[in-house]
C-alpha cells in the first residue's frame, strides 16, 4: 500500500525524549515504522519511553544534557555508529523556559534557556551535516519553536526571543544545508497538554484568559509528532525553511 508517511527505513533522533511531545513524538515514529535514538537527562524516563514503543528492541537510548553544545557533534556520530547507520533526521524537542517577567529576567535564565533552545540547535545541524552523517538521499531536521515567539504573551520575553530564533536558524540552514539534501523545518506549538505546562501553569499570570484564545483546546502532544513524523517523511520532501503553526487557533485570535 502507497503510504508517503512510512519511515521504515529511516533512522532518527530525538532529543527531549523523556517525556511531553519528545515522548509522543517518539511513540508516533515507532508507529510508523522507524528506529529512534531517544535522549534527554533522565535516564529512567528514556527507559520508560523506549517501553512504550513498537519493537523497543530496536531502538537505542543515552542519557545526556545538551546543554554542552560544544559535545553534541562528537555525540550524535557516536550514537549513529552504535545504531549502524546513517541519520535519516533529527528532531529537537528538548527545551527549556518558564515564565518570567521582563523585570526578573537576567542573564543566567537566559543563558540556561539560550543553550538548549538555540545552541544545542546550531550543534545538532552541525552533526547531522558532517561528513557521513547522511545517507546520500539526505536528511531533515525538525526544531521545535513556539507560538509565542509569534504572538506575545506575559512573562515570556526570554523564552520567545529564544524560540523566534529557530525561525530565522531554520530559513538559513535549510539554504546553506540544500546541496546536502538536508531539509530543516520548525514547529510552533500553541499550548500542548505538556508537564511543562502544567509546571508553569500556576505562575503563569492570566494563563487562563491565554489558554481560552486557543479555542480549539490544549493540543495533545501526539499531535505535534504526527505533524514532526509528516516533515521527517517522503511526503515534505519539497518542503523546508518553513515554519508550522499547530496552535488550536491560538495565533489567529
Amino acid at each position: 500500500m502507497f503510504n508517503p508517511l512510512d519511515l521504515s527505513a529511516k533512522l532518527i533522533l530525538v532529543t527531549g525524549a523523556s517525556s511531553g511531545i519528545g515522548r509522543a513524538t517518539a511513540l508516533v515514529l515507532s508507529r510508523l515504522g522507524a528506529r529512534v535514538i531517544l535522549t534527554g537527562r533522565r535516564e529512567q524516563a528514556l527507559q520508560e519511553t523506549l517501553y512504550a514503543m513498537d519493537e523497543p528492541k530496536k531502538h537505542f537510548v543515552f542519557a545526556a544534557d545538551l546543554a554542552g553544545s560544544d559535545v553534541i557533534p562528537s555525540l550524535v556520530r557516536q550514537q549513529a555508529e552504535k545504531a549502524g547507520s546513517p541519520l535519516d533526521g533529527i528532531v529537537h524537542s528538548a527545551g527549556v523556559g518558564k515564565p518570567i517577567s521582563l523585570r526578573l529576567t537576567s542573564r543566567s535564565s537566559l543563558e540556561a534557556m539560550t543553550a538548549i533552545n538555540v545552541y544545542a540547535s546550531l550543534a545538532l545541524l552541525q552533526a547531522i551535516s558532517a561528513k557521513n552523517m547522511t545517507s546520500p538521499r539526505g536528511g531533515s531536521v525538525v526544531l521545535m519553536s513556539s507560538v509565542a515567539g509569534l504572538v506575545a504573551s506575559p512573562g515570556l520575553v526570554g523564552y520567545a526571543g529564544t524560540k523566534a530564533a529557530l525561525f530565522g536558524i531554520a530559513k538559513s540552514a535549510a539554504l546553506e544545508l540544500a546541496s546536502k539534501r538536508i531539509r530543516v523545518n520548525c514547529i510552533a506549538p500553541g499550548y500542548v497538554k505538556t508537564p511543562m505546562l502544567d509546571q508553569a501553569e500556576d505562575a503563569f499570570v492570566g494563563f487562563e484568559q491565554v489558554k481560552n484564545k486557543q479555542f480549539l483546546g490544549l493540543t495533545e502532544t501526539e499531535d505535534i509528532g504526527v505533524l514532526a513524523a509528516y516533515l521527517l517523511s517522503d511526503a515534505s520532501r519539497a518542503v523546508t525553511g518553513a515554519t508550522f503553526l499547530i496552535d488550536g487557533g491560538f495565533s489567529t485570535s
